[in-house]
This record gives C-alpha cells, sequence and structure tokens, in this order.
C-alpha cells in the first residue's frame, strides 16, 4: 500500500488551476490547522526579535574566528621552532623510461616512470637506446599533488656524496654503491582525497618494481648481483603509498625490505572525506600488525620503516600523524623529527623536507649507507641499517640509541692497553666537576683524569656521567680491572649538540657547513656505568682549543661530572595550575644537566611559555663570565622528538611539543611526561617561570582540527532543522533560521555549554568508547587497536583525553555559531540585493509581476523527470555523485532566489517556503565542503583524459534522495508537515537529532558519512510526502 502511494504521489497531477494563495502546498493551511492540538503557548515567540544570546554567542564567535584566523597568519614560530633551512643547488636531468608500457601495466597511459641523473655527475641515463644502470635501486614516491621532480634534491645530494672520495671514505659501508633513484610521475595526482587513487599508484609502483629489476637482469656487465628489492622513499603520501603495495597481489614477495618516509600521515588519515580511504588505511594497517605479530615472517625479520617529520612547521598536516608506534615495534623502526637529527635541528614544512640541505645531507648518508652491493637484497640486515638510523636519525640521549652504542658490550669492544698508558693521571672525586679550560690549562700537570666507579654501583640508586665539551673530538675511556688493561674509546657515543654562545638563536648555527663548531657530550647511565670499573679522561692541548679560541664567541671548555645524586627532578604541576598561577623553577649550575620531569605536562594540544634569568642573589656568575650560555634539551620519550633552545637567558622560549595528540593511538602505560633538561654553566643560578602561551596553542588548534570546520556546522544546522520542524508540524510555521538558532541558545545555551564541555571526559571513558564503538554504524575506528600492547586511542568528538582542554568543544562551539550567523546574514544580505533588483526592473515592466504567479501543474513534470534520470546516468556510468550533488546545490541556490523573487498574495505561506529553503541551502552548502576533495580528483583526472575508478562513487542511490527533494522544492513545495503525536513527525525529528550527534561525535573521523545521513533524511522527507 505504501509503495502504491509513493508512486502515486510522484506521477499523479495535483492540480490543474492553482489560488495564489495556496500554491506553496497540497492541502491549505486551514485544513492542516484543525488537525494541529491545541498549543500552551504562543507560537510566535521564536520568530521574535533575536534573543541577546544569540547576538551575544554570534559576536563572540566571530571575534574568535577572527582571532584565530589572525593568530594563524601572523604569529610565527620563533627559537627552537624557527625555520632554519639553508638553500640548495642541484642540475637535475630525467630520462622518461617509455619501455614500461601496457604491457607491463594497465596504468600506462595514466602514469609514468623517470630515472634521475646528476648532470656532470651520474653516467648518462642512455647508451643509445639502452637504459645504463649500475647502481642499487631507490624509488621515489611523490605524495598528494606531488611532483616526480620532487626526487632532485636527495638524489643530487647522494650522488654529489658517493663520487667525492673524501667524504666517501667517511662512509661507515665497505660494500657501498651509487644509486640509481627512479621516481614516479603521477601527474599530480590528489592521493589524500581518493582512495581508488591510492590503489592505482600502488598497483603501478609494484609492476614499475618489477620492470625494475628487470632491467638490471638485461643490462650488460652489471658488476654486481641483480638486485631482488629496491628502496623505497616516500614523500607525504608517499609513504601510505608505500605501505599500501605490500598488501596487494601484483606485489612482488621480498622486493621492498627498507622504506624511508617524510612526513607521511601513519597514524591516521588526515582527510576523511572519501570512504575509501579510510578502509583502505584500516586494511593495510591491520595487515602490517597481523605480518609483524610473528616473529618468522618475513616483515619482522627484513622490512624497516623509518618515519621522519618537520615537526612545527608542518602545516599541511599535523606532525603527530607521522607516529608508527601503533604499528610496528622498535625491532622495526622508529619515528623522528627534524629538529631531534644531529645537524640538522630545524623543524621543516611539508614541501622542504624533500629537498632541506641540512637534512637532504643525512638522508643521503642514511641510504648510501644502509647499502650493501654485494648483497642481492642490496641492503643490509634489519639491525644494521636500524643500527644506522639510530646514529643518524636520533639525538643519541635516547636509551634506544644508547642502548645499541659500543659501550653496551664490553666483551666485543674492549681493547688491550699497555699497563704504563695511562700512568700520568689525577683522580676526580664523585659529585666532583672537571672543568678544564683554555685559561687554567696550564695548571693541569697530568694528562688524564681519573674516575673511579662506584664497587657497589648494583646498590647506588643513581649513577651517571655527563660530558660536555666545545672539543671535536673528546678522548674518553672505558676500562675494566684485569690481568691486562683493557679500555673501550667512547668515541661512538660522543653526541653532537647545537652550541650556544653569546648571539646564537638557532640551533642550525652550528649545523652542516656553518663556520660555528657545534658542541659535543656524553651521556652514560648507571646500566652501561656497571660494567666497567674507571674512566680515563684525556686532557686537551692548547692545539685542541686553537679553533676554539679564534672564534671568539666562548673560550674552549671540557666540563665532566659523575654523580651519584639524583639530576632528575619531578613536577607533578598540572595545566590548570599553570593556568592559574604559573610554575616558578630555581636552577643550580652545581652540575652539568638538570633535568625536570613534568609528569602532568602531556597534552600536545598546549603550548608554554618559559621565561629565564639569572636567580638575583650574590652567588650566581654574570652571563659574560660563563663557559657557555644555558640552554634546554626539550624532549619525551617517545615518539623521538628533541629541541635545543639556546641562549635562554632573558629570553620567551616557546614550548610545544607532539605527544599525546587527538585521536593518535598510543601505548597508555609510557611514559608520556615533558622532560626538560638543563644545561647550565658552573656557577649559574637560574630562575625559570612557566606559563601557557596562549598564541602557540591557538595557531595549532587550526592545524589539528580543521575538518571540524564542515562537522560542527552541520551538527547545528540539524539541531535547528530538528526545531524548525517541531514547531511546523505544532503551528504550521516554519521559522526562519536564525531565530530558531537564537530560541535554541535562549532556552538551551547553558545545557549546551556544559554539553559541548563534557563530551570530552565523557567520550575517554572507556566504557564509554565501547558503547559508542557499538553505536557506531562505520565501525571503521576501533579505540582498543592493540589491547594486549596497550595501545589505545580516542577517536570519538575532539578526541581530548585532558579535561583542562575540554575547554575546547566550547570554544569550537562558540565559533560555529558565530560562522553559521555570518553565513545567515550574508544569505539574508544577498536576498535583499536581490529584492531590490528586482524592484528596479519592476518599476517598468508590469507584466514581470505578473509572471511570477506561474506554477508548475506537476509535482515532477517531464522535464524535471528526464533531467533527474538523465543525472542519475551519469552518475552511473560517468561522473561521481559528489558532482551531482554539487549540481543539486546549484538547483538549490536557484530555488532560493525564485522564492526571494515572489510576489505572494500570503506573506505567511512565502516565509515559511524561504525559511524552509535557506535553512536546507545552508545544509547543503557545508555537505559540499565534503564532497568537494572528490570532485577535485575527478577533474583533474578529466584534465589528463583518464578515467580514474570510482566504483563507490556511482552509487545512484548515495545521491537520488537529494536529487528528488531538491527538484521538489523546485516547485516551490513545502514539505508535509505532520501531528506532533504522529510517528511520522516524531521520525523526522529524531533523524535530525542522530545527524546532530552523529556529527558532533563521530564527524570529525567519518566525514563522508554525512552526506549519506543527509542522504536518508532526504529519502525519508521524500516517503513522507509521497505517501501523505
Amino acid at each position: 500500500m505504501g509503495i502504491r502511494r509513493l508512486i502515486g504521489g510522484i506521477t499523479r497531477p495535483i492540480f490543474n488551476k492553482v489560488n495564489p494563495s495556496s500554491k506553496y502546498s497540497r492541502v491549505r493551511a486551514g485544513n492542516e490547522d484543525r488537525e494541529k492540538p491545541s498549543l500552551k503557548y504562543n507560537s510566535s515567540d521564536i520568530v521574535a526579535k533575536k534573543p541577546y544570546t544569540y547576538n551575544t554567542f554570534s559576536i563572540l564567535g566571530i571575534i574568535c574566528i577572527c582571532s584565530i584566523l589572525l593568530v594563524s597568519l601572523f604569529k610565527r614560530f620563533g627559537g627552537a621552532d624557527a625555520p632554519q633551512c639553508k638553500s640548495i643547488y642541484m642540475y637535475p636531468s630525467y630520462a622518461r623510461i617509455d619501455g614500461f608500457d601496457e604491457r607491463y601495466t594497465p596504468l600506462a597511459h595514466k602514469y609514468h616512470l623517470y630515472l634521475y641523473r646528476e648532470q656532470s655527475v651520474d653516467k648518462g641515463p642512455l647508451n643509445g637506446d639502452e637504459l645504463q644502470l649500475d647502481g642499487i635501486p631507490v624509488l621515489f614516491i611523490p605524495g598528494n599533488a606531488g611532483s616526480y621532480r620532487q626526487s632532485r634534491s636527495i638524489a643530487s645530494a647522494c650522488s654529489n656524496l658517493y663520487v667525492d672520495p673524501d667524504i666517501r671514505a667517511t662512509l661507515n659501508n665497505k660494500n657501498v654503491q651509487n644509486l640509481d633513484f627512479f621516481t614516479a610521475d603521477f601527474n599530480e595526482d590528489f592521493t589524500a582525497f581518493h582512495g581508488g587513487t591510492m590503489l592505482d599508484q600502488a598497483e603501478y609502483l609494484n609492476d614499475a618494481i618489477a620492470y625494475i629489476m628487470s632491467l638490471y637482469e638485461r643490462t650488460p656487465d652489471y658488476p654486481h648481483p641483480i638486485p631482488e628489492s629496491v628502496i623505497i622513499v616516500g614523500h607525504s603520501m608517499g609513504g601510505i603509498v608505500a605501505r599500501v603495495m605490500l598488501t596487494l597481489r601484483n606485489h612482488v614477495p621480498g622486493s621492498i625490505s627498507s622504506i624511508l618516509t617524510l612526513s607521511s600521515p601513519h597514524a591516521a588519515s588526515p582527510v576523511t572525506f572519501d570512504g575509501d580511504i579510510l578502509k583502505l588505511y584500516k586494511k593495510t594497517n591491520e595487515y602490517w600488525r597481523g605480518q609483524l605479530s610473528h616473529n618468522d615472517t618475513f616483515f619482522s625479520n627484513n622490512i624497516s620503516l623509518v618515519s621522519i617529520t618537520g615537526g612545527i612547521l608542518d602545516t599541511t598536516l599535523p606532525a603527530d600523524y607521522a607516529s608508527v608506534e601503533d604499528l610496528i615495534s622498535l625491532d622495526n623502526g622508529f619515528t623522528s623529527f627534524t629538529t631531534t637529527i644531529p645537524e640538522v635541528w630545524t623543524p621543516i614544512d611539508h614541501l622542504a623536507i624533500v629537498w632541506c640541505k641540512q637534512l637532504r645531507e643525512v638522508i643521503a648518508r642514511f641510504l648510501l649507507e644502509c647499502t650493501d652491493a654485494s648483497k642481492p637484497e642490496k641492503v643490509k640486515t634489519l639491525d644494521e641499517r636500524l643500527q644506522i638510523a639510530r646514529k643518524l636519525l636520533l639525538s643519541g640521549f635516547e636509551d634506544y640509541a644508547s642502548a645499541h652504542s659500543q659501550l653496551n658490550y664490553p666483551q666485543e669492544n674492549l681493547q688491550e692497553f699497555s699497563d704504563n698508558f695511562f700512568s700520568d693521571y689525577t683522580t676526580l672525586e664523585t659529585n666532583n666537576v672537571l672543568n678544564i679550560t683554555v685559561s687554567n690549562l696550564r695548571n693541569w700537570e697530568n694528562n688524564y683524569t681519573k674516575i673511579d666507579l662506584p664497587s657497589n654501583i648494583s646498590s647506588t640508586e643513581h649513577l651517571k656521567f655527563m660530558l660536555l665539551t666545545s672539543l671535536d673530538i673528546p678522548m674518553v675511556y672505558f676500562c675494566k680491572k684485569s690481568s691486562n688493561l683493557s679500555c673501550i674509546a667512547a668515541d661512538d657515543s660522543i653526541l653532537t649538540i647545537p652550541r650556544s654562545s653569546k648571539g646564537i638563536h638557532f640551533a642550525a648555527d652550528s649545523s652542516f657547513g656553518e663556520k660555528i663548531n657545534p658542541f659535543k657530550a656524553i651521556s652514560v647511565g648507571k646500566s652501561i656505568l656497571q660494567k666497567y670499573d674507571y674512566l680515563m679522561i684525556s686532557k686537551p692541548t692548547y692545539d685542541d682549543f686553537s679553533e676554539q679560541e679564534a672564534l671568539k664567541k666562548n673560550e674552549g671548555f671540557l666540563l665532566a661530572h659523575l654523580s651519584d645524586e639524583s639530576n632528575f627532578e619531578v613536577s607533578n604541576i598540572t595545566p590548570s595550575q599553570i593556568l592559574l598561577f604559573g610554575e616558578t623553577l630555581r636552577l643550580s649550575g652545581k652540575g652539568i644537566e638538570q633535568v625536570i620531569s613534568f609528569s602532568n605536562l602531556w597534552d600536545s594540544l598546549l603550548s608554554y611559555k618559559l621565561e629565564t634569568k639569572i636567580e638575583e642573589n650574590n652567588e650566581s656568575i654574570a652571563a659574560d663570565e660563563a663557559l657557555f650560555q644555558p640552554f634546554i634539551r626539550q624532549w619525551i620519550y617517545e615518539p623521538f622528538e628533541t629541541k635545543w633552545h639556546l641562549d635562554i637567558l632573558n629570553q620567551d622560549i616557546e614550548i610545544n611539543m607532539h605527544n599525546v595528540a587527538p585521536f593518535i593511538p598510543l601505548n597508555v602505560t609510557e611514559s608520556r611526561a615533558l622532560q626538560l633538561s638543563f644545561y647550565i654553566p658552573p656557577g649559574m643560578y637560574l630562575e625559570a617561570k612557566m606559563t601557557i602561551n596562549w598564541s602557540l596553542t591557538l595557531k595549532m588548534l587550526f592545524i589539528r582540527y580543521r575538518l571540524a570546520l564542515a562537522s560542527f556546522p552541520i551538527g547545528f544546522i540539524a539541531l535547528v532543522l530538528a526545531y524548525q520542524f517541531y514547531w511546523y508540524n505544532n503551528t504550521s510555521e516554519f521559522p526562519p533560521f536564525d531565530a530558531t538558532l537564537g530560541y535554541i541558545l535562549k532556552k538551551h545555551g547553558i545545557l549546551m555549554i556544559f554539553t559541548l564541555f563534557l563530551a570530552s571526559p565523557a567520550v575517554n571513558n572507556k566504557l564509554a568508547q565501547r558503547i559508542l564503538y557499538l553505536l557506531d554504524p562505520i565501525g571503521l575506528n576501533y579505540p582498543f587497536l592493540l589491547s594486549k600492547k596497550h595501545m589505545h586511542t580516542n577517536f570519538y568528538y575532539l578526541g581530548i583525553r585532558d579535561w583542562v582542554m575540554s575547554t575546547i568543544g566550547v570554544l569550537f562551539g562558540t565559533m560555529t555559531i558565530g560562522l553559521l550567523a555570518l553565513v545567515s546574514m550574508i544569505l539574508k544580505f544577498l536576498g535583499s540585493i536581490i529584492n531590490l533588483l528586482q524592484q528596479k526592473l519592476q518599476n517598468g515592466n508590469a507584466e514581470a509581476k505578473e509572471s511570477v504567479h506561474v506554477v508548475e501543474p506537476r509535482v515532477y513534470g517531464k522535464g524535471r523527470l528526464m533531467a533527474s534520470v538523465f543525472l542519475l546516468l551519469l552518475i552511473f556510468f560517468y561522473i561521481p555523485y559528489q558532482m551531482a550533488f554539487i549540481i543539486t546545490l546549484v538547483i538549490q541556490i536557484i530555488t532560493c532566489i525564485r522564492v526571494t523573487l515572489l510576489q505572494a498574495s500570503n506573506n505567511a505561506q512565502k516565509t515559511n517556503l524561504l525559511n524552509f529553503n535557506m535553512t536546507l541551502l545552508m545544509l547543503l552548502l557545508f555537505v559540499s565542503a565534503i564532497n568537494i576533495p572528490i570532485i577535485i580528483v575527478f577533474l583533474h583526472n578529466v584534465a589528463i583524459k583518464w578515467e580514474t575508478s570510482f566504483k563507490s562513487h556511482h552509487n545512484v542511490l548515495a545521491v537520488a534522495p537529494i536529487i528528488f527533494l531538491v527538484g521538489n522544492n523546485s516547485l516551490l513545495k513545502m514539505p508535509k508537515s505532520a501531528s506532533i503525536n504522529s510517528l511520522d513527525g516524531t521520525i523526522t525529528i529524531i533523524l535530525f537529532v542522530y545527524l546532530t550527534f552523529f556529527s558532533f561525535v563521530y564527524g570529525i573521523r567519518n566525514l563522508y558519512w554525512i552526506h549519506h545521513l543527509v542522504n536518508i533524511i532526504c529519502a525519508w522527507l521524500l516517503f513522507f510526502e509521497a505517501i501523505n
């Protein structure tokens, strides 16, 4: 019966003659009113003057929007967060490999493969018609809208490093070989927006690897074993494509062992406009976790994945997304930040990470040291590769890095010395500081300083050796008592850290290629010291210090200190206490290093400011008398992020970290505390005050919550529609958008504020998350990823884990109200202009005024029906349904203009029609933001004349209800109202309320599903219209 009424409602004529006073509805308002129950309130309350709460929220919201925009645009990063990349030069050439055609891959028309050669350095790419290959294959994968030419910087650095005999001699690799850099041309595809595009690229590259290896088989006189694998370097989404490659059927087993990614979002998809992307992420992650969960798989024993991110300067995607902690163990890879990498020490933006001079030098060295030309795999073993990665890409202070140093394996590395080798020495007592400078060098008669280690180290609670010097190579030996003198030179444990002298504010000033030399340090803990009996430190000579004196910045120095007293202080200060009172720290230079661990400061959303000055007492030395200027190493345990804040006296130090971040999985059992290691010259006393850095906090909010700009407004619009239909079903009056929103804020504003605030701690509860996962209609985001490994995340609402930051919900709610008020005002302003133009045009044209009473004689005339069917056929065969959605948006805009131009005898009915269509237009406008990225992908592929697979986007049912509802609206018809007590009216309101709930709780991580919910609501409105 319902289907018969539905078909009849679509096809039968409604009227032949239309009375202008009743043309907005098939049933006169008078008949509807007789069916309504008596109301206990005056329905005109909602359309009265907008309450002050609406104006207050709107103004506050607009102010917040403007403030964050201004901060985002004009707030500059300083100190350790300032960009310090040096410019580079290269002489690139590219040879397109035309032989890789349809015989080898079905995607040859869409993508291409190139071979990079550095001019005047590399061998020419061609010898006649044959490619000249004599190196180890490397494949560069560009990212979202990236170019194959982005490979040139790293490839050039590898070539120049290899051909320079002096530099090549410094490489820790006897079987080093030059690299053949292949690079993929994806025609600047938008990989991040479309899962089908990502699959195309992964499939193409698997075929490309098979073809590349076949080229070496056909290369005459190739001097080494034929390669059986290719090294992968991926930028941005290229790193994700690299991981997808290993999951596909056309992947050649064993062809990928080493993957290096730059600014790749491994932890989560940066955008959620496309369901295929999210499904691909989930399947890829599950495959990797499954392979790595067994110790006997190829993945566990061979695959290395090293992720490098540029940190705070990466405004394209949050640096937190580059974490691989939930995917792989430290036995297979890790995440590092460019501020951590020795002699790079600068954050790098998303694009510059492929060309930054300091970083490309390290990457080139890493790639060359990882190779092994003597093996078919062309790379060293997994353990050797990771050892190289730890040495080059970590600061060296991490336990993960030091655990693999030579000092940790004395049985393998001890060397015998003659008994009188260290005969000329003086002894330094525990807790005393060895302080050797140019000025006091003549006072040191002995050539060595001996530091005896306690005989009962195991019972000593704290023990640490620390050395800091301006020397290039301090000579330190770790020795054991035995029949023969056996020691290990600590060369392998010498760490390079930035120089902190007067006037040096950037760590990069003492990095690669600079005239200022960095400092060197050695930091050894109890676990290593207990394997030795004593330490010997060689006295430097005047020649060792001569270069330091020439700098005229500071005289050279060497400080060493063995302490059995803890230099580790735990502060339990909370963000709320810092917010209210601040935190004052008092530090002394009694030792070399003092560490303060802030156990409750772990939220990446908050930034801090540290003001440091010399403590006002008579004991402290002046800054000009210090051997160096005090500096700070800011660090966290994992991911391995280190920042160096130099010359901190009388400076405002900005502290921002990538630690516990929204939507990012983490191990809840590990310490997430913010750590600050202060390096203070002997005799100096400091006072530091920590406060909240609001400008940097607000700037970083926009980077992490851009997707909320779509989900939150849709949630509020759906809530307004629920109220509008509630009033419409009660009174036959459809109130305007802004008046309805104002009424909601007046009646429930306080409740909404508390809800937006309390939602964060509520959804961070494990029981609540299990319930929300069961209610999730999609089920792609499971909060308890790896329960056995204690991996957990918060995918719901704003993903916040700290109640202090729950105020962000209130902030975003206020900003959303301001945004909606602004959009509503703009639409009203445009409507006023249209009315003004109409009046001017009608002054001399009486016929135009009468023509507005003409309406369509059918619900869906043949022309509209044929146009709708044609559009659906286009979706089925060619265009994605998102394109059809944009067409319906244009039709809705035209409908709103027509309604605005109507000259109605019944003004109330025109008002109803205008209010409904304007609110629907606002809903479609924000939903269009979700659909536009797919349209960009489609138009891009049209431009390059390629038919991309849009299988999931040819679903006509995903947009047909929206098409027919908007088409129905174009007939200037209102939806049918239903009795407040009827099931139909209740379902309508419940659907809009559910859309509100979904948009707020699930929306940010599942934006694409919001479109489908809107489509379902449109289908219900059509069904309800048809059966009535």
